[in-house]
């Protein structure tokens, strides 16, 4: 290559550069919101470690009901993931105390407090109660705070929005079908139901694998709303999804909707061999006793003779009376019956 040619090549390299450094980065640009809920016994029973889940019970409304995780600013297609928008989430950190883990909780509660009024704050702690581990704090230095809303708005749009799920036929067909199996048409059937066949393209259905007992177990729910749809109730409008598209649910045809506080069972020791069990794991049974059998007493009756009859004393005979003569057969004799009325003839 000539000189000239190497003059050339080098300004044309020059030029590349300096239009590919001028180039404007995509910009972070907001198409619409996904509302994430989660159904808490489904994840205590996959990740039993979880704070919440050692005093997790029925009598807790937590654990009868979708609790929010967050409300979730997307981008548009090709464009910039919406993340970590908060200056102030990396501008200091809080050192460890002698003995405190650094766990995904103290790290939460490191971050900057969200400024909520005081009747926001206990509607949030509510509905979302992972606020004990400062989540909400987590999710809006992730998320929140690229949607360009104050504290305040941005949550209070979340929570109304948390709060009106909880309160759908939606909800209440989960609770209705707690510690046994659901399947999928049917929760999507009761969406569907009270917020038109259209919004069953923005709902999705999420499960996890439970190890412990072996099959797939409801965790989370999320709802993918326009911009207005999170300013307004829940309605057929409310609804946003990509033309021509549907959410892929993360779920099987059938899963389990677990049960807060329910025992997990020890996973069962499977053979070594395909038909034998091994001898310590036998269970002992124990040999029945004999049944013992005593002969039956029988009473013998005490049979006694009759009482022989009393002796009849015969009485007395009636003396004849003194000078009386016997009877003259000739003559007719006293009868013993009533005289006979003799009729005399008609004349």
């Amino acid at each position: 290559m000539t000189t000239f040619g190497r003059t050339i090549f080098g300004m044309a390299i020059g030029l590349f550069a300096i239009f590919a450094f001028c180039a404007p980065a995509p910009a972070q640009t907001l198409d619409h919101y996904t509302l994430i809920m989660a159904w808490l016994p489904g994840q205590c029973l996959v990740k039993p470690e979880l704070p919440l889940c050692a005093d997790l019970t029925l009598k807790d409304p937590a654990g009868r009901n979708l609790t929010l995780i967050g409300l979730r600013p997307d981008p548009r297609p090709n464009s910039v993931p919406m993340r970590d928008c908060d200056p102030m989430t990396g501008a200091f950190s809080t050192p460890l105390f002698e003995g405190e883990v650094d766990t995904l909780a103290t790290k939460s509660c490191h971050l900057p407090p969200v400024n909520l009024s005081e009747e926001l704050a206990r509607a949030l702690a509510d509905v979302m109660p992972t606020v004990a581990q400062c989540a909400e704090r987590r999710f809006w230095a992730s998320y929140g705070s690229c949607s360009m809303l104050s504290h305040e708005r941005y949550f209070d749009r979340a929570v109304s929005r948390a709060l009106e799920l909880r309160q759908s036929l939606f909800n209440i067909t989960i609770a209705g079908g707690i510690g046994s199996r659901a399947k999928l048409e049917s929760l999507v059937n009761a969406f569907m139901e009270q917020y038109g066949e259209e919004s069953a393209a923005s709902l999705q259905l999420v499960c996890g694998r439970s190890k412990k007992r072996n099959q797939s177990v409801l965790t989370e729910i999320r709802i993918k709303l326009r911009q207005q749809g999170t300013m307004r109730p829940l309605g057929p409008e409310s609804f946003w999804r990509e033309t021509g598209t549907t959410l892929r649910h993360r779920c099987p045809d059938q899963f389990l909707i677990a049960e807060a506080g329910q025992p997990v069972p020890d996973p069962v020791a499977k053979p070594s061999a395909p038909g034998t069990i091994d001898l310590e794991q036998m269970p002992e049974i124990p040999e029945p006793a004999a049944p013992i059998i005593e002969a039956p007493t029988v009473e013998i009756p005490t049979i006694t003779s009759p009482a022989a009859p009393a002796p009849v004393t015969p009485a007395p005979a009636t003396p004849a009376p003194a000078n009386t003569a016997p009877p003259d057969p000739t003559k007719p004799q006293p009868m013993d019956t009533e005289p006979m009325l003799i009729i005399p003839p008609i004349q």
